[in-house]
C-alpha cells in the first residue's frame, strides 16, 4: 500500500493563532478612543467696584491638584472698571472620573495689598458636568466687601458699609453667608458672550410691565404695610440703619440699579438718595428680591436723630440697563430707640 504524503501548504492568515491580533486590536482601540469632552469654564465677574478692588487673586484645585494660581491686575494700571471678566477653561481627565472630580475655586478680591484680608473672598466648587462645556459663573458683588475698620475719631460721616465675615466652605452671595457649592445641574452651558448674557429669570420676555414693592429684613423679603414701625440700628462703622428690602418683577436681574430717598413728612429732612447695583435673586410668584439693604438714616452723615420716632416717607426707583423704571412708595415709622446703641464715635476704632 502506497503512502499518501501530506502537503505542506501554509497556513492561511486568518488562522494564525489568534493572540497575534491582540497588539493590533488594543493599537487601533487607542487610535479610536476619543479624548473627554466635559469641559468647565470658570468665570468671574464683577459688580462696579469704584476703583477699590486693585487685584484678584484666584487659586484653581480640580480633583485636589492645583491648576491656577494666578493674580491678575487692571490693564496699564488703570483701576476703573476692573475687575473685568476672566475665565479659565477646564479640561476632563479623560479617565472615566471626571463626574467625580470637584473643581474647588477661590478668589480673593484685593484693595491695600498690604492689609491683612482682602476685601471679598468668594469660594464657589462644583463638579464637570460629564460630556458637555458648562459656564461656573461667579459673581463678585459689592455688597460683599468687608472693610477694614478705621478710626473715625470725631467725624460724624459714618464708614462704609460691610459685607458678612463667612467661615468656609460658606461664601458671601447676595450679602449674606450661604453654601458655595454649585450642583452640576445647575451649571449653565457655555457661551463666548457669558458676561453679558446671564439667564434672567426676573425679565421674561413678554411678561408684562414692571412692578416694584417696599419691603423689609436682613436675610429675607417681608412685607411692609404703610406704617409699620421699623427699629434703627448701629453699624459697626458707625453708621445708623433701618432693613428695607425690595421685590420686583419684569426687571433685568443683572445691572438694575436701586435708589432709595426717604424725607419726613412733617419736617421736609431729607436723607441723601441711596443707590445701590446689586442683583437680584429670584423669588417666587415670578419676583425678584433684594434684601438685606442697610438703609442708612445718617447718610453722608446727617443727624440720624431726627428721624426718630417719626414717620419716613420711603420712595423706592428701580431702572434696569434697558431703560425699564418703576418706582414705589411707602411710609414706615421710625422706633424712638435703637435696637443696639454703638459705642461713641470717638470709641469706634480699628
Amino acid at each position: 500500500m502506497r503512502a499518501v504524503s501530506r502537503l505542506n501548504t501554509p497556513r492561511p492568515a486568518w488562522s494564525w493563532p489568534r493572540i497575534a491580533w491582540a497588539p493590533a486590536l488594543l493599537l487601533a482601540g487607542a487610535a479610536c478612543r476619543r479624548p473627554d469632552p466635559s469641559q468647565l469654564v470658570v468665570g468671574i465677574q464683577s459688580d462696579p467696584m469704584g476703583g477699590v478692588v486693585s487685584a484678584l487673586h484666584v487659586v484653581i484645585h480640580q480633583a485636589g491638584a492645583l491648576v491656577t494660581d494666578e493674580v491678575i491686575k487692571p490693564p496699564r494700571g488703570s483701576k476703573v472698571g476692573f475687575p473685568q471678566p476672566w475665565e479659565k477653561t477646564l479640561a476632563g481627565t479623560g479617565t472615566g472620573t471626571t463626574a467625580g472630580a470637584e473643581v474647588d475655586v477661590e478668589v480673593d478680591a484685593v484693595g491695600d495689598p498690604a492689609a491683612a484680608a482682602p476685601l471679598i473672598k468668594r469660594l464657589s466648587s462644583t463638579h464637570f458636568a460629564p460630556g458637555k462645556m458648562a459656564l461656573l459663573r461667579i459673581p463678585l458683588e459689592s455688597r460683599c466687601i468687608v472693610y477694614p475698620a478705621i478710626p473715625r475719631g470725631a467725624s460724624k460721616v459714618p464708614g462704609p458699609l460691610s459685607g458678612p465675615t463667612c467661615t468656609a466652605p460658606a461664601t458671601c452671595i447676595s450679602g449674606v453667608c450661604q453654601s458655595s457649592s454649585v450642583p452640576p445641574a445647575r451649571l449653565e452651558p457655555y457661551a463666548p458672550n457669558w458676561p453679558s448674557n446671564a439667564p434672567d429669570r426676573c425679565k421674561l420676555r413678554d411678561g408684562g410691565p414692571p412692578d416694584l414693592q417696599i419691603g423689609t429684613g436682613q436675610s429675607y423679603y417681608l412685607p411692609l404695610t404703610r406704617g409699620q414701625t421699623l427699629q434703627a440700628e448701629a453699624g459697626a462703622q458707625g453708621g445708623h440703619h433701618v432693613w428695607i428690602a425690595t421685590r420686583m418683577k419684569n426687571m433685568k436681574q443683572m445691572g438694575t440699579t436701586t435708589k432709595i430717598v426717604g424725607v419726613q413728612p412733617q419736617t421736609g429732612a431729607r436723607i441723601p438718595p441711596t443707590t445701590l447695583a446689586f442683583a437680584y435673586s429670584p423669588d417666587e410668584g415670578g419676583y425678584c428680591k433684594l434684601y438685606g439693604i442697610r438703609y442708612q438714616l445718617d447718610n453722608e452723615g446727617i443727624d440720624y436723630t431726627q428721624f426718630l420716632g417719626k414717620p419716613l416717607d420711603l420712595t423706592v426707583t428701580a431702572t434696569d440697563p434697558s431703560g425699564s423704571t418703576m418706582t414705589a412708595t411707602i411710609q414706615i415709622q421710625v422706633a424712638p430707640t435703637l435696637l443696639n446703641p454703638g459705642p461713641p464715635p470717638s470709641a469706634v476704632g480699628p
